[in-house]
């Protein structure tokens, strides 16, 4: 793992950021988060208390403002006490899920 005091260059630029998070892992196990920072490549995570962070994770970013949540998949890229680096594995953000989907579906499709 990197260590995350290193300067090296950077592939993508990091904007700080405070926006809380789930991860999920085995299944339906979740683990309240802060995020940090985030980049297009990457997140740089505060849990709660210090854990053994799983190798990979979902990280669902939540927005309470709008109820919409992002999913990321994730692989832990290092881990120093109570804040995580990871790599997204996936190549871009998933469609953004809302709580309401399903009922804005359903007002779409009834006739005006």
């Amino acid at each position: 793992m990197t260590d995350p005091g290193s300067e090296a260059p950077r592939k993508y630029p990091r904007q700080r950021t405070l926006k809380g998070a789930r991860i999920q892992f085995d299944g339906l196990k979740t683990y309240d988060v802060t995020v940090r920072d985030m980049s297009e490549g990457g997140v740089k995570l505060k849990l709660g208390s210090p854990f053994a962070a799983p190798h990979t994770f979902l990280l669902i970013i939540l927005n309470p403002n709008t109820g919409i949540s992002q999913k990321r998949a994730c692989e832990l890229r290092w881990q120093r006490g109570d804040q995580i680096g990871a790599q997204f594995v996936d190549h871009e953000p998933a469609a953004p899920v809302t709580k309401l989907a399903a009922a804005g579906l359903r007002r779409a499709a009834a006739p005006d």
